[in-house]
């Protein structure tokens, strides 16, 4: 109630372009280059179905270029994440389950489900119904039950090789070539504000 879409937009936005040049500011003018390649293959994607690849596609874009390509970055993570909820949907896991079975997949420990808001009312009703499927036991993922995320894990990054290809082999190389080497420096600056849980997509698989 106290400020437009666009006003918050701008300030994530100015945001993003004050945290890239405080914590990874070797990789500003290569990334800034990268954007215009970024954004060709991402309106080369398609929308169908695709909702919140299209609201970040459809928002203005910037002239600040680290932080255009962050945003065609963005687009794609959202096509990539669009992609993943409806094989979720198509495999009628709920959100609370999805949680579930990804906390069982990196072995979190039952944190991830709990910081997406489930509370234990939600828990032990979407456990009982992963149960009725063979997907749990009580409150354990069975083998089955980590089986399926593997499945869907796979199924999506098949799905989504059509971003790459899209982009192009250049410029995807280019492009993990500029953010790979500050991964950890960006991991440890989650860690640092908001906890070594936090952001688990961006993390390793725990023993």
């Amino acid at each position: 109630e106290h400020a437009t879409w666009r006003q918050i937009y701008d300030v994530r936005n100015q945001a993003v372009a004050e945290g890239l040049r405080a914590f990874v500011p070797e990789i500003i003018d290569d990334l800034g280059e990268l954007a215009p390649s970024l954004w060709a293959g991402v309106d080369a994607l398609p929308e169908s179905g695709r909702v919140m690849f299209a609201a970040h596609r459809s928002a203005p874009r910037v002239d600040d270029a680290a932080v255009s390509a962050w945003l065609a970055v963005n687009c794609l993570r959202e096509w990539r994440g669009d992609t993943h909820f409806a094989l979720l949907v198509a495999e009628n896991i709920s959100r609370v389950e999805a949680g579930i079975l990804h906390d069982a997949h990196l072995n979190y420990g039952g944190w991830i489900a709990r910081s997406r808001g489930a509370d234990d009312a939600a828990l032990a009703a979407a456990f009982e119904s992963l149960q009725a499927r063979g997907l749990a036991d009580g409150e354990r993922v069975t083998q089955a039950g980590e089986d399926l995320r593997q499945h869907i894990e796979n199924r999506t990054n098949e799905i989504s090789a059509m971003m790459w290809k899209t982009i192009g082999r250049d410029t995807s190389e280019h492009l993990l070539g500029v953010i790979e080497p500050v991964g950890e420096s960006l991991l440890k600056r989650i860690d640092d504000t908001a906890g070594p849980n936090w952001m688990p997509a961006a993390r390793t698989r725990r023993s």
